[in-house]
């Protein structure tokens, strides 16, 4: 049985080694451990409001999703800002960005990703932001779509930014 927990940085880094095995899996853009802790994970788990919600089956990491605040002076919001200048600022400012929602491929379709998102979001309020393909086939588009996010813009090559008021609806 599935079980879904919300984690602050703290508590989240006893999941790391398990959840690089599934990210690696599933998004293969790290090739190593140290590499994926450094320069993603353990950068994101120490930023103010850091959340992750993490699908565990037992042991196994089944999914995950986490975020943060984000506000301009970060990689992903002055990207968005040079990228998209007709954007109104007040996107970029004081936001939650949703950075991975990864679920393995064998507990696809089952509710999973849709829990994850619901809880990293859980409780928030205000504006969000995320990254995401303009693929229509991509299972991760069609979640983010059913559940209330809009396109504000797109971005070089395959990639669009989406937002939401939360709380979604």
């Amino acid at each position: 049985m599935t079980s879904i927990e919300l984690l602050d940085g703290d508590a989240a880094e006893p999941y790391a080694d398990r959840m690089f095995d599934l990210y690696d899996e599933v998004v293969g853009r790290f090739p190593e451990k140290v590499d994926w802790r450094a320069k993603l994970f353990d950068r994101d788990r120490a930023r103010p409001g850091f959340r992750l919600a993490i699908a565990l089956d037992g042991e196994r990491v089944a999914g995950f999703a986490w975020g943060y605040r984000g506000d301009r002076g970060q990689q992903w919001p002055d990207l968005v800002a040079r990228t998209l200048p007709e954007l109104p600022g007040e996107w970029l400012r004081d936001h939650f960005e949703l950075v991975e929602l990864v679920v393995g491929p064998g507990d696809r379709r089952q509710g999973i990703g849709g829990g994850l998102h619901d809880a990293v979001l859980q409780g928030l309020t205000g504006r969000a932001l995320l990254g995401s393909t303009l693929a229509a086939d991509d299972p991760a588009l069609r979640l983010y779509t059913k559940r209330g996010w809009s396109t504000l813009g797109h971005l070089a090559g395959n990639r669009q930014v989406m937002g939401a008021y939360l709380p979604l609806p």
